[in-house]
């Protein structure tokens, strides 16, 4: 039964984490919201103590579980393995498809190297934590969501809810915010996902024993857990079978060892093992036997792991008309601004530092407004653009669900007076301003009052920002109706918003 309870609790564990991510309408956030936070490298830049302390007693506890249990890119590698085991003759699949091999010693403690260099960097803003964030399982994983579920699951629904409301059927009040698919960010997310998933393939936990940076230090602690399986060499009658479906390949049955830093607590091999030579135990030490043979034994029977996702539709993530009216046209941004980061990041260089561009806070955004950065400074991790939607003051989400602490909690009180970034006004292309036309809607739709319409010295209207009110919200930005008018043809606000390099309370 342990194999069968570890598959379960890793399927509600994998769908429970995509549904964070596709999920608009918050629900799956608030049931599940603290999974991410349980993935270690986030909990290590978060410095979530509790997440690190439970990881660690897991380990010496049980083993790598993380691996087979919260990490939902070892959850995907155990499902393309099964894939790889359904397709395989039957000829093949009784006896098992994979192989013991050695530890790649230098191979895993070069990616570990490499990551510790990045990751300590990026601590000190040499580099953007996304580089980090390349080798962090939770984050290739994330992007991958982020880039290609997201998108298509809210398109999705989005249609449904399209054909539903032309037969007087209105499922969702307004549609969700569509999650942004950028070809930079989704080219690394595919080739990433591709690598892993041919690694799998092949090797079955392949990459979570020679290359993952998260599975090598795990692997230095599994080395003394409490519990191991363990071969009762009396009951073995060599068959070999464990060690042909040790997806970590790690039981080597001429020997009759098994490599504990690699061993992901899968419980193949004692669901395969006929003689029940195999136990999860406290692991003994026992005298070597006079003759041995070859291999340890197990009968192949596996079962594969189901994927759903799904979100309830229920909440609309903002209106894309002018007071419900008039719809609001779609901007180009401007180049040169200085980014603006959300509330609760405290400042550019703390998001850059901290942020391993996971892609759940831009999944979480109702309003769309976050997007991957494809900048060399702050690769693919998220900024600001408001020119398909504002940051709405008593908004949180973004904060409450950063697993890595790139964004810190703050209260929607809190969130409400931070400065995060400064209207400019571009008064050549205003169209009040330039040709006199009636207009104020960055004024009237200011949250925080910082806008108002004043006389210029062409005797026209023209808005001026008090920079000690804004916030940086970006309601201005987008609500401006960009067009013609005289000389003036632009695809760009006449207002926007210049992030400020340290948030402060106004």
């Amino acid at each position: 039964m342990l194999r069968y309870i570890r598959i379960f609790l890793a399927v509600i564990v994998f769908v429970a984490v995509i549904g964070v991510f596709v999920d608009f309408t918050g629900t799956a956030a608030g049931w599940f919201g603290f999974l991410p936070k349980y993935q270690l490298v986030p909990a290590l830049l978060a410095l979530n103590v509790v997440a690190i302390a439970v990881f660690a007693v897991l380990t010496l506890v049980f083993g790598r579980l993380y691996c087979s249990v919260l990490c939902p890119l070892g959850i995907f590698q155990d499902i393309v393995s099964r894939c790889r085991i359904a397709v395989s003759p039957r000829r093949k699949r009784r006896p098992g498809v994979f192989r013991f091999s050695k530890e790649r010693k230098v191979l895993r403690y070069s990616f570990l190297g490499v990551f510790v260099v990045l990751f300590v960097a990026g601590l000190f803003a040499l580099l953007p934590q996304s580089y980090a964030g390349l080798l962090d399982p939770y984050s290739i994983f994330g992007r991958g969501v982020g880039q290609f579920a997201v998108p298509v699951w809210r398109s999705a629904v989005s249609t449904a809810a399209s054909t539903a409301a032309d037969h007087g059927a209105y499922l969702i009040d307004g549609e969700p915010a569509v999650s942004p698919f950028v070809w930079a960010v989704a080219i690394v997310a595919a080739i990433q996902l591709v690598i892993v998933a041919v690694i799998a393939w092949r090797s079955g936990r392949g990459y979570c024993n020679a290359v993952c940076p998260v599975g090598t230090i795990l692997g230095f602690l599994s080395r003394f857990s409490l519990l191991k399986p363990v071969i009762n060499l009396e009951k073995c009658n060599s068959c070999g079978s464990c060690g042909r479906h040790c997806k970590a390949s790690c039981i080597n049955t001429k020997e009759h060892k098994i490599d504990y830093s690699r061993c992901v607590v899968c419980m193949d091999c004692i669901n395969n093992c006929t003689q029940g030579a195999i136990t999860y135990t406290v692991r003994r030490k026992a005298a070597k036997p006079a003759q041995v043979t070859a291999d340890a034994g197990r009968r192949s029977f596996m079962v594969g792991a189901a994927l759903a996702a799904g979100a309830g539709v229920a909440m609309a993530a903002d209106k894309t008309t002018d007071g419900g009216f008039a719809p609001v046209k779609n901007k180009k941004r401007h180049s040169g601004v200085r980014a603006t980061v959300p509330a609760g990041a405290i400042s550019l260089d703390h998001l850059r530092s901290h942020c391993t561009a996971c892609q759940l806070c831009i999944s979480a955004c109702p309003s769309g407004v976050l997007k991957p950065s494809i900048s060399p400074s702050n690769f693919m991790q998220p900024v600001m653009t408001f020119t398909e939607g504002f940051c709405r003051p008593e908004c949180t989400s973004c904060a409450d669900i950063c697993p890595a602490g790139a964004i810190q909690p703050i209260d929607k009180e809190e969130k409400a007076v931070t400065k995060i970034g400064t209207a400019v006004v571009d008064v050549t292309q205003c169209i009040s301003a330039a040709y006199g036309q009636t207009c104020g809607n960055c004024a009237r739709h200011c949250p925080a009052g910082a806008i108002r319409m004043v006389k210029g010295e062409n005797g026209n209207m023209r808005p001026t920002v008090d920079e000690s009110r804004c916030i940086g919200c970006g309601a201005c930005e987008y609500h401006c109706p960009v067009g013609s008018a005289g000389m003036i043809s632009s695809e760009q606000a006449a207002i926007y918003v210049e992030g400020v390099e340290n948030h402060r309370i106004i």
